[in-house]
């Protein structure tokens, strides 16, 4: 049985408009009441990654909030909105990104994602035990609201990286150093947690984008699209192939489709993905070789080999917020700022990914170049 992805065209965040589309996305593929029966307790995920304004393409937008929540009381669920983002509080982040008005507004409970427990059933295929929030078992709903960013680590981040802000904030940390240096191996985690969480349903915010330097420091470009669909993998291999890539380039659609998911076929609905390809949209410096070598050798050409994260002294302010969610605690700070010691460096690229400044890049290995 095929699977299907809406793709429909919307080219600002008026509400109305982004209302009308949203209900076609979601028509397209069944209508909301496929997915949300009366009384149904529907849990939104958006992306919450940072505090910032909106037109930052940061996180997902409120208008997209807004609309979702109001299609799911239309349909007579119970709405609430949970996420557990880099740095603070959901609650301080989304007063900043304009969603907490918009949840008040809408009478939409916020939840802090801060009650990390063991699923029920061991539904990954290598991290089978890994730490969710109670609340995603506390819902009969999940819908995942991601924004369509650019990540430094998985290339991109869309339907299925951002269930892992369904593990709470200090837990991350520690479920990065498991995973370690091998990115195919975080890849395959997120895959874990999708089939722990597995979303009802998954909204891509693609009105603005994020190209460059994501998810947090790149630039915003209009991109005028919603994507929809039962199952981020298959709407992640859409995106996929707007951008005119390979779709096992994304490295959790890889992991994905090596065990069979997102491989019963796919059902583009609404736009043709032909005609809505994206043409110009300026990917991460995303460099890894990961080569079945000696360990001794693998260790002496990592720098090498593999990209790093490098600090821009004149950007930086010394804010510390790298240092602090640093996982292998490879970022410190010294008598002239900040000092990274690239051989506890796992790559995980944390520190980029939270960079209020935008002052950490990815640099190239040297002998890619």
């Amino acid at each position: 049985m095929t699977t299907p992805v809406s793709i429909v065209q919307c080219h600002t965040y008026d509400e109305e408009e982004v209302l009308k589309a949203l209900r076609r996305s979601i028509d397209l593929i069944g209508g909301m009441e496929a997915f949300v029966k009366k009384g149904d307790r529907v849990l939104l995920k958006p992306n919450l990654l940072y505090g910032k304004k909106p037109e930052k393409a940061v996180t997902t937008h409120p208008s997209i909030i807004k609309g979702v929540i109001q299609l799911i009381q239309e349909a007579g669920g119970i709405p609430s909105l949970g996420d557990s983002p880099g740095m603070g509080s959901s609650i301080g982040v989304a007063e900043k990104a304009g969603i907490k008005r918009v949840a008040e507004e809408m009478g939409c409970p916020m939840i802090e994602f801060n009650r990390p427990v063991f699923p029920p059933e061991r539904k990954g295929r290598i991290f089978k035990s890994i730490e969710i929030d109670q609340a995603i078992f506390e819902a009969d709903v999940i819908i995942n609201l991601p924004k369509w960013k650019t990540h430094g680590q998985m290339l991109l981040t869309l339907g299925v990286k951002n269930l892992f802000g369904c593990v709470p904030g200090p837990r991350k940390a520690m479920w990065h150093l498991k995973a370690g240096e091998d990115h195919t191996r975080f890849a395959q985690m997120l895959v874990d947690i999708y089939l722990i969480v597995q979303p009802s349903l998954t909204i891509l915010d693609g009105i603005v984008g994020m190209e460059g330097n994501g998810p947090n420091s790149g630039d915003p470009i209009p991109l005028g699209l919603l994507l929809a669909s039962p199952d981020p993998v298959s709407m992640d291999q859409v995106v996929c192939d707007l951008l005119g890539i390979s779709r096992t380039a994304l490295l959790t659609n890889r992991m994905a489709l090596e065990q069979g998911l997102g491989r019963d076929g796919i059902e583009v609905k609404g736009e043709r993905v032909e005609d809505m390809r994206v043409r110009h949209f300026r990917l991460p410096s995303v460099t890894r070789v990961d080569w079945y070598v000696p360990g001794f050798f693998k260790k002496a050409l990592k720098n090498a080999l593999n990209g790093k994260p490098v600090i821009d002294e004149k950007i930086c302010k010394l804010c510390y917020q790298c240092v602090e969610i640093c996982p292998p605690e490879a970022l410190n700070r010294n008598e002239k700022g900040l000092e990274l010691d690239y051989g506890k460096c796992i790559r995980c690229f944390c520190c980029q990914e939270i960079c209020p400044e935008g002052a950490i890049t990815i640099q190239p290995g040297w002998a890619t170049k």
